[in-house]
């Protein structure tokens, strides 16, 4: 039988394997919005600042915000990593995120979705167990950048990278059918939550 101190570092183990850490997805080009969408302001905070207070209010530590290689910093008080493949979109991003965290889970939440809060990931959080994520979906498909993936996705991310398959939502198809994340049914009555700034007229309308 194990011993005492034995007990206590499988126990600190354990714990370990049931952390989250949090990336805000900030590294778009945002042309069709015409400046760095991070940048904006929505309920007088920098969108980067309130996607990883939303983060860390769900729970996630450590967050870190992903970058384009070349483009600034948002805040010296959060961590930054940047793309390892260029020009692939938010499977990009997401690559990134999964290869810098060390823990079981990634909580992933893109820049230009204001009305995510903490209590989502905490309800995709519920869902998740060990070696598996969750992705929610509703009629027009995944919302595959409000999520929570297990780093044994990182392997699959990779490999359509290389083979520069972009689809968010058929990596998420991929994901369910090999267990690797179960996906959570969003009711028509929360889309709101989904909705994202593109352009000017979005940010009109948050």
């Amino acid at each position: 039988m194990p011993d005492f101190d034995e007990r206590v570092a499988a126990a600190r183990r354990d714990v370990k394997t049931c952390d989250v850490a949090g990336a805000v997805l900030a590294g778009g080009e945002s042309r069709r919005m015409g400046r760095d969408k991070a940048r904006l302001r929505f309920g007088g905070e920098a969108l980067w600042r309130r996607q990883v207070r939303v983060l860390r209010e769900a729970g996630a530590e450590p967050v870190f915000i992903v970058r384009r290689d070349g483009q600034p910093g948002l805040g010296r008080d959060v961590p930054h990593v940047c793309d390892t493949f260029a020009d692939a979109g938010p499977l990009a991003g997401l690559h990134a995120a999964l290869s810098a965290a060390e823990t079981a889970w990634v909580a992933v939440l893109a820049v230009d979705m204001p009305a995510v809060d903490a209590a989502w990931f905490r309800r995709l959080k519920s869902f998740c167990r060990t070696g598996v994520g969750a992705v929610a979906r509703h009629a027009e498909g995944f919302e595959p950048l409000a999520a929570i993936y297990p780093r044994e996705a990182l392997a699959a991310v990779a490999r359509r990278l290389k083979r520069n398959e972009r689809s968010l939502q058929k990596l998420v198809t991929a994901l369910a059918r090999g267990r690797r994340v179960r996906i959570v049914r969003l009711a028509e009555a929360e889309l709101w939550r989904m909705e994202n700034w593109n352009a000017p007229a979005d940010r009109r309308r948050g």
